[in-house]
């Protein structure tokens, strides 16, 4: 007979997956993979070179994760396995319930950018008054900052997925990033490679859908620095705009 612990770790914790998590997870080798990083509200492994990871009810809903409804992922064993294309960590299954589509499509009216936060301006990051990021700037912001996900590598996500909103994505810029995404953490290269596609944060598509006070403070909550990051990126791309008269003018290529 089973003991009592040992049933409850056969239980399944239901899940919502963005879209391309679901799709990585069915298409990844069975197999166990290396955690990243453990913590309460966090784990992150490496899923054969990109980041998959499962937040905690409490946690910011990041679009490269699975998103459960457990208030500790501490109760969880920090071993994570790959088995029918599903997702198990502690020995518990993660069974996808739903999907969401974690891409930012609405913009609001935007009357004034506003300067960088801060801790932005603190940081000594390059950011161009214009707002116009090039493949030249990735030297001062890939990789730049402590932690995770780095503050130049926010500011640099907050940029894409806000071009991407917009309908305006500049494709020389992305494709210098996706060359030196190596650079930083996996977990940041992640996130970045998910701007690009135009996915981002639930507080930034907040931001950007409808920019007030509220929407800006959640913003700024996020992690220590990260949503001051998002922010400062998502108003400099918003200036790009309107300091750029042209049809197109993408940065130069690394």
């Amino acid at each position: 007979m089973s003991s009592p612990i040992s049933a409850a770790t056969s239980v399944a914790i239901g899940v919502a997956a963005p879209i391309r998590v679901r799709e990585r997870l069915a298409a990844a080798p069975a197999g166990p993979r290396r955690v990243l990083h453990a913590s309460s509200t966090a784990v992150y492994l490496d899923l054969d070179g990109w980041c998959v990871g499962l937040v905690s009810a409490g946690a910011t809903r990041v679009p490269c994760a699975l998103w459960s409804t457990l208030p500790d992922l501490g109760v969880l064993r920090p071993t994570a396995t790959i088995s029918a294309g599903e997702l198990v960590v502690g020995g518990r299954a993660l069974r996808i319930t739903r999907l969401v589509d974690p891409r930012a499509t609405r913009v609001g009216q935007h009357d004034g950018h506003g300067p960088a936060p801060e801790v932005v301006v603190a940081s000594g990051l390059d950011l161009p008054a214009d707002g116009r990021l090039t493949a030249a700037h990735l030297d001062h912001l890939l990789g730049r900052g402590p932690g995770l996900t780095p503050l130049g590598d926010d500011v640099l996500a907050g940029w894409l997925a806000t071009r991407a909103a917009l309908g305006r994505p500049d494709p020389v810029l992305a494709a210098a990033v996706r060359r030196r995404l190596g650079v930083t953490t996996l977990l940041s290269a992640t996130l970045l490679e998910c701007a690009l596609h135009g996915e981002a944060l639930p507080q930034l598509a907040d931001w950007l859908a409808a920019p007030d006070d509220t929407t800006t403070a959640a913003l700024l909550a996020v992690g220590a620095t990260s949503g001051a990051g998002l922010l400062a990126g998502a108003r400099l791309a918003l200036t790009s705009l309107t300091t750029d008269h042209s049809t197109d003018r993408p940065g130069r290529a690394a």
